[in-house]
């Protein structure tokens, strides 16, 4: 009886798991590139700002 539990639930559960699991090891890299371009693109419209605004004190 307790096998069959826990039989039932691997397959209830190790299917999604797995899923996400591939999904998230696919996406990794992506999301790190991501990070990075948002990082610069906080630079550069920084940058930008002080160009065009360059009495406001920045913090």
């Amino acid at each position: 009886m307790e096998f069959e539990r826990l039989l039932s639930a691997a397959a209830d559960y190790g299917f999604p798991m797995l899923v996400s699991s591939y999904l998230l090891v696919r996406m990794e890299g992506r999301i790190e590139k991501l990070s990075a371009n948002i990082e610069s693109l906080t630079h550069v419209l920084q940058d930008r700002l002080v160009m065009q605004f360059p009495y406001v004190k920045q913090q």
